[in-house]
């Protein structure tokens, strides 16, 4: 089942499949837009006028196995170029993870002295116009208030890293969603387990920073913050994803994540 490709394209309202579709994707914790980068084989001269109208419509990007397909990239996208390279027709989009609400959204508004630091950010997640991906109610951290009246003015982005400032969460932006964590704990406490049976490919790599480099196939629950366990010969235990790195095609050779993790502790 592992080998049987799924890849299922939608932008704006155009959805495409059964196309060759190439893809590279990077995921991080940082405040940033992850990219995606997306090639499309071949695609109709109709559908090729409507993308080239397009501009900051919604992309989603599914992948996956027969039968087990998930969301792999939510966004923006920001481009689109058509090239002809001999009788082959190529598609390129230029994406980003809640770009458009870190480069469109403002705001200008006043939080008082004693105001608890989560109903701040629940607003400023409000004005951004992205979803809380998990409750905050779990992060201890949040459970504080301000010990002093706070400004927020310009991306409501840029405020949130201004509350958060010296505390240890991590925020990020991942399918259209905010993502904060404790840089410490993972998203769930349930494990994917990776081993050769389930799709590691070749033993993990350790450098001498204590990083875990892992190769798997590409499966959509990647998602930076999640608990892995690691069943190989050099490594047995669970880590932390930190970054993931995705590269597939419907019909070519890639179709692979590149996990970067950080060891964890069994007690997570």
């Amino acid at each position: 089942m592992l080998y049987e490709r799924v890849v299922e394209l939608k932008v704006g309202d155009t959805e495409i499949t059964g196309l060759d579709i190439a893809f590279e994707i990077e995921k991080d914790e940082s405040p940033e837009p992850n990219p995606c980068h997306i090639e499309i084989y071949n695609l109709g001269p109709e559908n090729r006028s409507v993308l080239s109208k397009y501009r900051y419509v919604p992309v989603l990007l599914k992948a996956g196995y027969k039968g087990q397909v998930g969301v792999l990239f939510q966004g923006d996208m920001m481009r689109c170029v058509h090239m002809k390279e001999g009788p082959t027709w190529k598609t390129i989009l230029a994406s980003g993870d809640g770009v458009m609400a870190m480069q469109t959204k403002r705001l200008d508004k006043n939080y008082a002295k004693g105001t608890p630091i989560k109903t701040v950010i629940e607003d400023l997640a409000k004005q951004l116009g992205l979803p809380l991906g998990s409750p905050l109610e779990h992060i201890k951290e949040l459970s504080e208030s301000l010990s002093k009246g706070f400004a927020a003015s310009g991306n409501p982005m840029k405020d949130l890293g201004r509350v958060l400032s010296g505390k240890k969460l991590k925020l990020s932006v991942q399918n259209q969603s905010l993502q904060l964590r404790m840089d410490t704990e993972p998203l769930q406490k349930e494990a994917i387990v990776l081993r050769d049976e389930t799709g590691l490919i070749a033993s993990p790599e350790i450098g001498s920073d204590g990083e875990i480099v892992v190769k798997s196939l590409l499966m959509a629950e990647f998602l930076p913050g999640r608990k892995v366990f690691l069943d190989s010969a050099i490594f047995k235990g669970f880590a932390i994803i930190q970054s993931a790195h995705f590269v597939g095609s419907t019909f070519g050779q890639d179709w692979e994540a590149e996990l970067t993790c950080s060891a964890a502790s069994m007690g997570i």
